[in-house]
């Protein structure tokens, strides 16, 4: 059965320098071993996650049961400097010094010799591709990371990438939901006033279909625009109303129900919650399990786009 990957966004408290503390350390623990039970065992982590902590508290947890190690998928990803320069924005940094010296941060943190894959989560217009994948040549072959991903980038990038690359990505990162489907947009709305713009994702579902690339789609439940009445659109009651009711008629829940429609689309799509409700977790972890009907896969992407198809 279909399982989610678990992003670890959540853990670990504030995004300040405060240190790591006891409850937080407590609390992102109880969500580990709540997720383990659910049988999830792929995590997404990222270096900028409450600024390390998120990463803190899972290499704690792991020090404490090493020999679930290998049964994980773990993966995080670096490339963005957070708070930098005299305009305190994100800065983007893929050169070779910063993703080696990030690398060595994150095994330290997670407690672990080696991650099972390293995304790059941003592109940096001034790191050259073939720069790149001489660091990333490196880190595979000191045994660090076994494979590479990317995060928020384009075909054009991606294949620019893997032409110097000796091993195929095996992963992009994008943002994909009922609520933000850009990326099926694009396949179908062909030729309309409508067609959004292309935003980089022009061909991206073929390109991962033929190079066997998973799609990991972050904010698969639409950060709860179908569920937090008071700030939903007259568009997003509508479309809630709708998954309230197929929720009913499939016995499941409304996390669930939008994790299936994900699924439904014929492609490697990996669906990555970052819920720390415990209930929410169970909710995804049995998603798998639905099968959704095409007719009402289309009822919920009309409902959800506000307009009709030709």
């Amino acid at each position: 059965m279909k399982k989610p990957i678990y992003g670890c966004m959540g853990l670990g408290g504030s995004w300040t320098r405060d240190p790591l503390s006891t409850e937080e350390q407590k609390k992102g623990e109880t969500i580990i071993e709540a997720v383990l039970e659910n049988g999830i065992t792929h995590f997404d982590h990222a270096d900028i996650y409450a600024l390390g902590k998120a990463e803190e508290v899972f290499g704690n947890f792991l020090k404490q049961h090493a020999s679930l190690r290998e049964k994980l998928f773990i993966q995080s990803k670096t490339g963005i400097e957070l708070h930098a320069g005299v305009f305190n924005s994100s800065r983007y940094n893929l050169s070779h010094d910063y993703v080696l010296n990030q690398v060595d941060s994150i095994l330290k943190r997670l407690s672990t010799d080696y991650i099972d894959a390293l995304l790059l989560h941003r592109p940096d217009p001034l790191t050259s591709m073939e720069e790149l994948a001489e660091t990333l040549h490196l880190l595979k072959k000191s045994g660090k990371v076994n494979s590479f991903g990317v995060s928020n980038m384009s075909v054009s990038q991606i294949i620019r990438l893997q032409k110097y690359l000796n091993e195929p990505l095996i992963s992009n990162q994008i943002k994909l939901s009922l609520d933000h489907s850009i990326l099926i947009d694009l396949e179908v709305w062909v030729n309309r006033e409508e067609s959004p713009k292309e935003a980089g994702l022009s061909d991206l579902l073929n390109y991962s279909n033929q190079h066997n690339l998973s799609i990991q789609a972050y904010s698969p439940l639409a950060q709860g625009k179908f569920s937090l009445a008071a700030k939903m659109t007259e568009n997003h009651r509508k479309t809630a109303e709708l998954i309230n009711s197929l929720a009913e008629k499939y016995q499941t829940t409304q996390t669930a129900l939008l994790l299936a429609w994900l699924w439904k689309i014929p492609a490697n799509i990996q669906p990555i919650i970052g819920t720390t409700n415990l209930q929410r977790i169970q909710d995804s972890a049995k998603a798998g399990q639905i099968d959704l009907s095409r007719e009402d896969w289309y009822d919920l992407w009309i409902s959800s786009k506000g307009k009709i198809l030709p």
